[in-house]
């Protein structure tokens, strides 16, 4: 069974990230959100 995913991000800090129509398994756009979850907000990385 073929499926179609699409991803769509936009971090509060403006940036965007678009995998629409993407040809990536549920385990690899798991992995894309997992690591964007970790990222730490631009307010906290401010000097």
């Amino acid at each position: 069974m073929t499926m179609s995913l699409a991803l769509h991000v936009r971090l509060s800090n403006g940036v965007e990230l678009d995998l629409g129509s993407s040809i990536a398994t549920i385990d690899e756009l798991t992995t894309v959100v997992q690591i964007l979850g970790r990222l730490p907000c631009s307010g906290s990385t401010k000097s």
